[in-house]
């Protein structure tokens, strides 16, 4: 007992540690990011599971688009004279519009330039974009780094007059999808904001866009903490507060432009005016699962800000902490439990890591959807595989040794017992045939020997009959001084159980001939064997802290019985083999045998060889 407890505590503290160790390679994969891509696509899970429920129109965002109605009626936007746009600023700024933002460049000089530059500057609140000249990627353990280059700038007439300008590039991560905005890009000594921060600003009357340097990793903002990466990036929320997709009132630019839109529409209101026309190309894929406008990315931007909903992935501890946890758990519900509960288990432990991480997603805590499973998946397979190498091979040793004391067979049987918590007295009723072999004369033998000699002499001979036995199918029960008892068809079922007995017994009387043969020196023994088939009760006898497997019945005393009364070198058997075996072994039918304790004389038969002659001759 105290090998065994050693046993399953060495191998509950080697499987905590393989756990542990495989927790500790993922942390080395979030460490270096191994699996970026694959993180990015298992966050945006958050993102297209909330899509799934439709949410109200925000009440501060409105979007002019230049839609394909616009482009059919007006024109291909390159043709647009900018007196358009200086009607659109002047109805939407008599409208109440508290910001109006251009998500379009106006780099090129056209003739109409200097009405809207007057548009604007009467407007007051027109915000209008700057983008990169260039940009180059570099890849990076945390994905890629961009560097920026030169800025393009409208033209200065308009800038002059704007109330503010803001970059309005959106970059994409390296699988094409928008999540996050450079919310301020450095440019010379100073800071380049985002066209989102910028209309946030002139909507909340900031003097300054960026009014406090960024440091560790947040821009403090009109109240805000707004939390960036190391790349100065904001995550854009594509969700409302309850956890809902966002659609944005939306007006066609040609209905604004002839004044068919009300102006409370607008009152009040952040308008983005940008395209959304099929061939202009400003689309994007989205962590939503579809594609965006530009424009509209624009509005989910300011809307993050605006409302303060930010975003911010969960520090790096706090996945680490995770993965080991999770690893930890695994491996006690694999190492404690059923193989079924311990799956179960583990899959409810996943469940529950994705309700926390849903549930911290809105309240703006976005854990890692990608390593902890994985250390779930991976800690489950890791120990169960060591459970199943251990128990081989565990299994494997005790047969081995045990198999030099009882049966292997019976190993397996007490085995399975143990593991399934059914080891106990008793058993059951079934079918068997068993053999005993006694040595004919044994006193006189022992007489004639010193007691080293006879054991060492009895142990060669019933090697030979251990051999035919297991060779055979049938299982050493136990040994009784002279003589041994083999069982067929329990643990382990058999259909020939009887056949294959006495092809045993045959097998080891001519086993015992060739050894005396060979062995000229080796003193003479014979054994008389008896075989009989019938009902028993086979299982655990003794008591609870000494269980032996045997099989118990009249069957079995029959068995023995025949065996006492066999000549030395032959085989007899009951009736009940002879009528199982008759159709193929040669059997001689001999006198019914009064034996002590039976009512009744016994009917038994002499196995004959092949050839018709006694075994032996």
């Amino acid at each position: 007992m105290g090998m065994v407890l050693l046993s399953k505590r060495r191998r509950f503290i080697v499987g905590v540690l393989i756990a542990t160790a495989i927790g500790g390679v993922f942390c080395l994969a979030y460490h270096f990011n191994l699996l970026h891509g694959m993180q990015l696509k298992s966050n945006d899970f958050l993102f297209s599971a909330a899509s799934l429920h439709p949410g109200a129109e925000p009440e501060k965002i409105v979007i002019v688009a230049i839609d394909d109605k616009s482009l059919d009626e007006l024109g291909h936007l390159s043709s647009w004279p900018r007196s358009y746009h200086a009607n659109v600023i002047d109805i939407l700024a008599k409208s109440e519009a508290r910001v109006i933002v251009f998500d379009v460049l106006f780099s090129e000089s056209t003739p109409d330039d200097e009405q809207m530059a007057v548009s604007i500057r009467n407007a007051g609140n027109v915000v209008i974009p700057l983008v990169y000249a260039s940009m180059a990627r570099k890849p990076s353990t945390i994905g890629e780094t961009i560097t920026f280059g030169s800025f393009l700038h409208p033209l200065k007439t308009l800038e002059e007059n704007a109330a503010a300008v803001g970059h309005a590039n959106l970059i994409p991560d390296e699988d094409g999808i928008v999540r996050r905005l450079p919310i301020a890009v450095s440019s010379s000594e100073q800071y380049e904001p985002a066209l989102a921060l910028s209309a946030v600003a002139k909507y909340l009357r900031r003097q300054q866009v960026i009014e406090s340097p960024i440091m560790d990793n947040v821009l403090p903002f009109a109240g805000r903490s707004i939390p960036l990466d190391d790349a100065n990036s904001m995550m854009i929320n594509y969700n409302s507060d309850s956890a809902a997709t966002l659609s944005f009132a939306t007006f066609s630019y040609v209905d604004v432009l002839r004044n068919n839109i009300n102006a409370v529409n607008f009152q009040d209101k952040i308008v983005l005016i940008g395209a959304t026309g099929a061939g202009l190309g400003d689309t994007f894929w989205t962590p939503m699962g579809r594609m965006m406008n530009g424009v509209e990315i624009h509005a989910f931007a300011i809307q993050t800000i605006l409302t303060a909903d930010f975003l911010k992935p969960s520090p790096a501890v706090v996945t680490f902490m995770s993965i080991l946890a999770l690893a930890l758990l695994c491996s006690l519900m694999v190492l404690r439990l059923r193989m079924l509960w311990a799956t179960i288990g583990c899959v409810f432990l996943c469940i529950a890591y994705f309700l926390i991480t849903f549930s911290l997603f809105d309240n703006g805590v976005v854990l890692n959807m990608l390593y902890p499973p994985l250390t779930v998946v991976g800690a489950f397979v890791g120990v169960n595989l060591y459970n199943i190498t251990t128990e081989r091979s565990e299994k494997g040793e005790i047969t081995k040794t045990f198999g030099r004391f009882i049966s292997p067979s019976v190993v397996y049987t007490v085995l399975t017992a143990m593991r399934e918590g059914d080891l106990k007295l008793g058993g059951e009723e079934q079918e068997v045939t068993a053999v005993f072999a006694d040595v004919r004369n044994f006193t006189g033998i022992s007489e004639r020997m010193p007691p080293g000699e006879l054991v060492r002499v009895l142990n060669i001979y019933l090697s030979a009959i251990i051999d035919a036995v297991l060779g055979h199918d049938g299982m050493i029960n136990k040994f009784g001084g002279d003589g041994v008892m083999a069982i067929w068809n329990v643990p382990v079922e058999h259909e020939s159980h009887a056949l294959l007995a006495t092809k045993a017994a045959i097998s080891a009387q001519r086993a015992i001939k060739e050894l005396q043969g060979r062995e000229t020196t080796l003193p003479k023994m014979e054994f008389g064997i008896g075989i009989n088939t019938g009902k028993a009760l086979a299982g655990n006898m003794g008591s609870e802290d000494r269980l032996e497997y045997s099989v118990i019945g009249d069957a079995v005393n029959t068995a023995s019985k025949l065996a006492n009364a066999a000549p030395g070198g032959k085989i007899w058997i009951g009736d009940s083999t002879y009528k199982l075996v008759n159709s193929h072994i040669v059997t001689n039918q001999l006198d019914p045998l009064a034996v002590k304790g039976k009512s009744q004389p016994i009917q038994a038969y002499e196995v004959l060889d092949g050839w018709g002659g006694p075994i032996g001759d």
